[in-house]
């Protein structure tokens, strides 16, 4: 059965936050959907043809509740209700801090104070029918990252940043996202052994070639100590995403088997996931 998330709040609350969460859980974020339309689009993500288990619908407070009510009738998913909360005092400073325009002033022509009670007053009309209400009023971003994490997913703050490994032929030039890379190709290189020169950094006879040598253990191990102790300090920063790339000649044998290695020994720690954008069939 499909995962179906309502998630509201106040503008200014946290719902850009919030919605990033959903995504890197790998949610289907779907917003400001009017309410008359929520029933086609619910069927339409729902349908056999839509491969997306999990789905996230972000509606405006003014519409929440009529929302609720349509979805709280169907039986075809498994439907929550997420409502984040904050004081109005707080959205005021958030939005003198910011100087955004509430979206309720552009469509009810109103002054921004009006537009935040208005919000406050919705919201706090539909937390009655939440299955998670969040008051996000003393909170950092990144506490609420980590009760999204551990409600949605019940990953707690420990787990809560993404590192992805891309091996790549340094030949090709570097890729496009990466956040830092490491050069591999001290590593003895099995494209120059006939035999192993068609395979790749997945196969035992690659691997147990470059690990017959005792600088691939030295080059492993010099990279491992170094992100520790650096996936640590960025995990506390909060930071969601880290993408790290790992360079040998043509990315085929040492960069794959490097980022593969990585991603497994990390994963205890990390949500992890290697990528090899030269060797696409490892993928």
């Amino acid at each position: 059965m499909k995962n179906v998330v309502l998630l509201t709040g106040s503008a200014g609350s946290g719902l850009s936050s919030a919605e990033y969460v959903f995504e890197e859980l790998g949610y289907y974020v779907s917003k400001n959907i009017p309410s008359s339309s929520i029933e086609t689009v619910v069927s339409d993500l729902l349908s056999s043809n839509n491969k997306f288990q999990n789905i996230c619908l972000i509606v405006h407070a003014y519409n929440a509740k009529e929302t609720y009510k349509l979805l709280s009738k169907r039986k075809d998913a498994s439907y929550r209700f997420v409502v984040l909360r904050c004081e109005k005092e707080e959205l005021l400073k958030r939005y003198a801090l910011t100087r955004r325009v509430h979206p309720r002033s552009v469509t009810d022509k109103i002054a921004p104070t009006e537009a935040i009670e208005g919000d406050v007053k919705d919201i706090l009309e539909v937390s009655k029918y939440a299955d998670y209400l969040i008051d996000t009023t003393s909170l950092t971003v990144k506490e609420l990252r980590a009760k999204l994490y551990k409600y949605l997913a019940n990953v707690n703050e420990s787990k809560m940043t993404s590192v992805n490994f891309v091996s790549f032929g340094i030949k090709n030039g570097i890729p496009q996202g990466i956040d830092c890379f490491f050069d591999v190709r001290l590593i003895p290189n099995p494209y120059w052994v006939e035999e192993l020169r068609e395979l790749n950094g997945t196969d035992q006879k690659v691997i147990d070639y470059m690990l017959s040598f005792d600088i691939t253990e030295k080059v492993i191990g010099d990279i491992v100590k170094y992100l520790e102790h650096y996936l640590k300090e960025l995990q506390k920063s909060g930071r969601a995403n880290y993408t790290i790339g790992i360079g040998c000649s043509g990315g085929q044998h040492r960069s794959t088997y490097v980022a593969n290695y990585l991603a497994e020994y990390f994963s205890k720690e990390y949500r992890t996931q290697a990528i090899h954008k030269d060797s696409p069939k490892l993928n």
